[in-house]
């Protein structure tokens, strides 16, 4: 079977990992975590890098550490993973949603401002699928309304917006670690940030509100969500060879890009002119008359595993009767047309060949 992905860990990752067993710095404190959150920070050219124990946790803390809480509302994407939009309502505020663009699959601007009210405080910006989102009209009306733009770039390491790279742009950014994203801890996240003040209240806010100038006194209500020192030696490992992974995976992306052009049954994401793009995973939109589900059981036929696009936010039970579906018809076109490709690091251009082969195979024979 060729899995939709795997880890791609060929660095020093065990040698990492057998140093915190040697030493016992197993938990949240040692050398890695350091280590990683100066790395990231120094590849990000930010002043602040603050490991978490995933993306989800790193969007909570941005949110609470900006205030936003009840009576506040935070525009998000429409079809995105649902953790935006649920840590908005955990963080006591209430999300507003807003279609995709259809080329890019990332937050509509133009439909943005008819969603601003007067107690919008905040614009999620998720980088889908390595994908810039359009940061120039997005800042700008941020800076009209005076909002606050939290960046999500969990799925586009290293991409960028014009010459910025992504997660350097808005207020503040949010990264994940998974084991299926470019790179991982395993489970994992980070914020970054050029606010001081800002990622002082991120760290408190992560050790339980504890204050950094007087230990086991809590200035705030704070959360458990630290990176142990054992995932940070993985991120470590993997950070150092982010350049590689990133040109082996756009070798990746450009062999599918070339196998796939021009077949008339599916469509192929566009990339616009502003945005230099990072493979994450490869997505196809299937045409209308094909049904996804059945495509992706006959993938499984040739031991080839494929995954469905995620559902819009709006679809999930308790968000379902807060927005009007057909208030996002890209949203809802692209999630029930689109699938996934195996998109693993360690693909070999054979195994390329033979999920193009196969699709073309079954989109044929349909």
């Amino acid at each position: 079977m060729i899995p939709i992905y795997e880890p791609y860990l060929k660095g020093n990752e065990k040698k990492y990992l057998d140093n915190c067993l040697e030493t016992n710095w197993i938990s949240s404190q040692g050398i890695y975590i350091k280590q990683f959150e100066s790395l990231m920070s120094k590849y990000h050219d930010s002043l602040n890098a603050i490991a978490t124990s995933n993306c989800t946790t790193a969007l909570h803390l941005a949110l609470k550490a900006y205030g936003i809480g009840k009576g506040d509302e935070v525009i998000c994407p429409a079809l995105t993973f649902i953790s935006p939009a649920n840590m908005v309502v955990l963080s006591g505020a209430e999300p507003r949603l807003v279609d995709i663009d259809e080329k890019t699959l990332n937050i509509n601007p133009t439909k943005i401002e008819d969603k601003i009210t007067e107690k919008t405080k905040a614009i999620i910006v998720v980088h889908q699928f390595g994908h810039s989102a359009d940061m120039k009209s997005i800042m700008d009306i941020a800076h009209k309304n005076n909002l606050i733009v939290i960046e999500d770039n969990a799925e586009s390491l290293g991409g960028y917006f014009k010459s910025k790279k992504l997660g350097t742009i808005g207020d503040i950014s949010t990264f994940s670690f998974f084991g299926n994203k470019i790179i991982t801890t395993g489970e994992g996240g980070a914020i970054l940030t050029t606010n001081n003040k800002i990622a002082d209240k991120c760290r408190e806010l992560r050790d339980h509100g504890m204050s950094k100038n007087k230990k086991y006194f809590h200035t705030d209500l704070g959360y458990n969500y630290r990176m142990t020192n054992m995932q940070a030696a993985i991120g470590l490992a993997q950070l150092e060879k982010l350049d590689f992974i990133l040109r082996k995976r756009l070798d990746q992306m450009n062999l599918y890009y070339e196998l796939l052009n021009n077949i008339k049954e599916i469509k192929l994401r566009e990339f616009a002119d502003w945005c230099t793009p990072v493979h994450w995973l490869m997505t196809v939109t299937l045409n209308s008359n094909f049904n996804r589900n059945k495509i992706i059981e006959k993938m499984k036929g040739f031991d080839i595993e494929c995954r469905p696009m995620i559902n819009p936010v709006h679809h999930a039970l308790h968000f379902k009767n807060k927005f009007r579906l057909d208030d996002f018809p890209i949203s809802n076109y692209v999630s029930e047309n689109s699938i996934h490709l195996p998109s693993g690091t360690g693909l070999s251009n054979k195994d390329i060949i033979k999920v193009c082969d196969s699709l073309k195979k079954i989109l044929k024979s349909d």
